[in-house]
């Protein structure tokens, strides 16, 4: 691979700059970032890569663009993407909502350019580049979306790629994706509901107090799972 531009340098965008830097996946890496705080951070932490200051600087020379921000700024950065990016680049993202980053990009990016969703299934509690880890991807699945217009060629691309990251790789639709992990998300909390019912019912059954005497790390399980 020639060179990459990653769009948004936070937690998982220095977690790909630091791995393509390490496995010299590409001769070279640019970073377009807008946070003021980010951009202190990447210098402080002599990150590898080089900050553009506008994405036109950063498209121009790379074939695989990385949108690493929240699906509320793709069409401003399709918008501005638009206006450069040649069809020969590629892009990918690193969203969790497929279905809604999928209306957004169909109706706003110019005719003829590629966009490959992925959701890798990593990340932490904490943000920033600062939390960033090479290792952040390794053994960890990457879902890649294909549709009625995805290349085999750009597609076979991507899940290279995502390989040479550490990644294990999967192809589902948007709606399959979205359809599963609605349902993984929520199982914490279905699980914390039903273990806390169960000791209710003991309650009425028993005719005395049960969860008051369970152990702290019990009542946090319950907090943390039901309630954020």
């Amino acid at each position: 691979m020639r060179n990459v531009l990653i769009i948004g340098c936070g937690l998982l965008g220095s977690s790909l700059l630091r791995k393509i830097s390490k496995k010299k996946i590409a001769k070279k890496i640019f970073i377009y970032e807008k946070s003021k705080s980010n951009i202190s951070k990447i210098k402080r932490l002599r990150l590898p890569g080089t900050i553009v200051k506008s994405l036109k600087d950063g498209l121009v020379n790379s074939n695989l663009v990385i949108v690493c921000t929240s699906t509320s700024e793709y069409k401003e950065l399709i918008l501005e993407i638009n206006k450069t990016i040649s069809p020969k680049t590629l892009i990918t993202d690193v969203g969790s909502s497929k279905t809604e980053s999928s209306k957004i990009i169909n109706k706003f990016l110019k005719h003829g350019i590629n966009w490959i969703r992925s959701h890798p299934i990593a990340g932490s509690e904490v943000s920033g580049p600062e939390f960033g880890k090479a290792d952040m991807f390794e053994d960890k699945w990457c879902i890649l979306i294909k549709d009625k217009k995805t290349s085999s060629k750009n597609l076979k691309f991507l899940i290279s790629f995502w390989k040479k990251i550490g990644s294990k790789t999967v192809i589902m639709n948007s709606e399959k994706h979205d359809k599963v992990f609605s349902i993984t998300s929520h199982l914490p909390h279905l699980i914390a509901y039903n273990l806390v019912k169960s000791a209710q019912d003991f309650e009425k059954i028993l005719k005395f107090g049960l969860i008051k005497y369970s152990a702290g790390g019990v009542e946090r399980f319950f907090k943390n799972s039901c309630f954020k």
